[in-house]
């Protein structure tokens, strides 16, 4: 055989089989949110009213966007919005909008898993856009980032927090809206990038010592366990990981981590933020916390404010961050967004 088809066939090869290790590193980011910006609005997951919908439009409309929404969103396929060929076409559908600035997914519920190896990620990757979502959207975040390497946000969306945004949503409503725009956290230089707690009493807490940086990943802990062994799995290595979830008793959150550690996927991480886990009884879940991770040697932060709590900050995916848990805070290392 020629040498130059031999040539091609190890490369061939070597991108078939190549692992995380062996993705690209450069990621790219999407443009800031500005007024006029077309924002469309999804339903990849769950249910949705579209009277829900359509007051939290007006909502988005009156901050100065242009909202577009599916004329049939309020669908009904089992516990899902549709079915997988009507969500992953209207997902698909917003992907190759080369007008839309934004893609907010309505609410989260279940359906990401379904419909991951339908998606037009070429199309994103050509027309790089804000996707915001949490929960179930965790498998897409994590999806876009194993296939097309674009920062997205890990979030409130419409009908989860955005449609309220005052009392106890106004934190992340806030910060929200200021990370879409400005990349920033808040007015201080000295803050502009550091995730800002809700109150002085609610600042995270060290379990473990150290100070590190690495990407953010992670989210939803059931989406990352449910992405394991498949092309989407979430690359730990160098990483912050970032976990959460809501409903969830604690042996089943042993479970989960138990899957991760088995697949290696708690060794090499740079550092550990663990958000809201309610519904677990309290003092059997930080034994399942301190079992996992006191001895790791990486540092480790809890009650972080991220998850399925009013107090949900919005994290971005794939952006250099720093933990430092002797101080209780988490870092952007460099802004979100691309030209800011």
């Amino acid at each position: 055989m020629p040498r130059i088809l031999l040539a091609s066939s190890a490369l061939l090869l070597v991108g078939l089989f190549a692992g995380p290790a062996a993705r690209s590193e450069e990621w790219s980011k999407p443009a800031p949110l500005r007024p006029g910006d077309v924002i469309r609005f999804v339903a990849p997951a769950g249910p949705v009213s579209a009277v829900e919908v359509r007051r939290c439009r007006e909502l988005f409309e009156a901050r100065g966007y242009k909202v577009v929404v599916p004329e049939n969103i309020e669908r009904r396929y089992l516990y899902l919005d549709g079915t997988d060929d009507e969500r992953a076409a209207e997902l698909n559908e917003a992907f190759r909008d080369p007008d839309a600035r934004a893609v907010f997914a309505c609410r989260g519920g279940y359906g990401l898993t379904r419909i991951l190896d339908r998606l037009d990620y070429e199309a994103l990757a050509k027309h790089p856009k804000i996707i915001l979502g949490f929960s179930d959207l965790t498998a897409l975040h994590l999806a876009i980032g194993a296939k097309c390497r674009l920062v997205t946000f890990h979030g409130p969306m419409p009908l989860a927090a955005l449609n309220k945004e005052d009392g106890e949503r106004k934190y992340a409503n806030d910060l929200l809206w200021r990370v879409l725009r400005t990349g920033t956290y808040a007015d201080d230089p000295a803050l502009d990038l550091t995730v800002p707690a809700p109150s002085p009493s609610e600042k995270p807490r060290r379990l473990a010592p150290g100070k590190a940086s690495g990407r953010l990943t992670g989210g939803n802990l059931s989406l990352v366990a449910a992405t394991v062994g498949t092309p989407y799995q979430i690359e730990t290595k160098g990483r912050i990981l970032f976990l959460e979830d809501t409903h969830e008793a604690a042996y089943r959150v042993d479970r989960m981590l138990s899957q991760m550690r088995l697949a290696g996927l708690l060794d090499g991480l740079a550092g550990v933020v663990l958000g809201a886990f309610d519904g677990a009884e309290e003092v059997e879940l930080a034994a399942v916390f301190r079992d996992y991770f006191a001895d790791r040697g990486y540092p480790v932060l809890a009650g972080f404010p991220v998850g399925h709590i009013p107090h949900n900050a919005v994290l971005p995916y794939g952006v250099p961050s720093e933990i430092d848990a002797e101080a209780g805070t988490l870092r952007l290392l460099e802004s979100p967004l691309a030209g800011e």
